[in-house]
């Protein structure tokens, strides 16, 4: 049975079932939401239904929720290894370049189907690519190869050309709500109910993200906010001692804990901001942390915070897109977040 594995999104899921069975397939679409959310499982079980053997004859029964489908094409989707869908993902790469999207996307599609029915690529984290690799990927959707599909995945759909956006179908995948990321943590790993609730409230409505904090990144997520909440800016040692305990490598471990650690201090400072506009404490992700929040909802200006977070942009786009010295901007970071 298709999407029975993926929680929610039940109106793309429909949509998607609704366009197979009707044979209207858009030659390219755009699954934009937050991270986490299911968008690349829902783009490889699009591709599975598209390529599946029985689609004739699900099509002629116009129905999708059969028996679970085993058969040769879905399967070698599933782990990855058929010839006619590739799911293009770059991992830690700054810039997708021109010359990657052209051999990896482009060139693969002007190849006739060698099994299913479609050539599906499925391109996780579009916005990666930079301008010319967009516009040079912009031609393909204007004369897209018969036979193809192309899906575009992202979490920052404004940072993609608006003459990509208009010439993809637009799905938008919102966060799923607490109640369902708690039930999903609870069935799948070994936290507390406290702790299932708090890890759904640091997720952002990202199940992704809820099932990746262990009771170890909780820890380390309630040190790294009172280890900053207690420097002294003024103290060269105190900040110095901080920032050489971050990672600053290019592998992506490290670059997967320093987004972790934007991540956390990006939800800290919202929280502020929440208890600076009056909301009540039930609206924090930090919950178990209140009287450090308040203490400094207390102590910061409006104006303060939202400096904070700003800057905080900016070295999470030059950690992360740009070329940075990142010593000497995590120290000016730490700086700005504590004054």
């Amino acid at each position: 049975m298709f999407f029975t594995s993926i929680i929610g999104h039940e109106f793309q899921k429909e949509a998607i079932r609704r366009a197979s069975l009707e044979n209207r397939v858009s030659h390219a679409y755009l699954f934009f939401g937050p991270d986490g959310v299911g968008k690349k499982l829902v783009a490889i079980e699009f591709a599975r239904i598209l390529n599946c053997i029985h689609l004739s004859d699900r099509i002629a029964e116009k129905k999708l929720e059969t028996n679970p489908c085993d058969c040769i094409s879905c399967k070698k989707i599933k782990k990855g290894i058929h010839p006619d869908v590739f799911l293009i993902e770059y991992g830690g790469i700054k810039d997708i370049k021109v010359d990657q999207i052209r051999e990896e996307v482009e060139d693969r599609l002007y190849f006739k189907p060698f099994e299913g029915r479609f050539k599906v690529a499925i391109v996780d984290e579009a916005h990666r690519m930079n301008l010319n690799a967009q516009n040079a990927f912009l031609k393909t959707l204007e004369e897209p190869p018969s036979d193809s599909v192309i899906i575009l995945i992202t979490s920052q759909p404004q940072v993609l050309l608006p003459t990509i956006r208009s010439r993809c179908q637009l799905f938008e995948f919102k966060p799923l709500s607490q109640d369902v990321i708690v039930e999903e943590i609870i069935k799948r790993k070994k936290l507390s109910h406290d702790e299932a609730i708090l890890a759904a409230r640091l997720s952002g409505g990202s199940l992704g993200k809820a099932l990746s904090l262990d009771q170890d990144l909780l820890s380390e997520r309630k040190e790294i906010i009172m280890k900053l909440s207690n420097i002294n800016p003024n103290s060269a040692s105190q900040v110095l001692n901080f920032v050489e305990s971050l990672p600053k490598g290019s592998s992506s471990q490290d670059v997967n804990k320093l987004m972790f650690i934007f991540y956390i201090i990006s939800l800290w400072l919202r929280d502020v901001v929440l208890l600076k506009i009056g909301f009540s404490t039930d609206f924090l992700s930090n919950r178990d942390l209140i009287p450090i929040v308040s203490k400094l909802a207390d102590s910061w200006s409006m104006d303060n915070v939202l400096d904070k977070l700003k800057f905080l942009e900016k070295a999470w786009y030059e950690a992360f897109r740009g070329n940075v010295n990142k010593q000497i901007m995590l120290e000016n970071l730490v700086l700005k977040i504590t004054e």
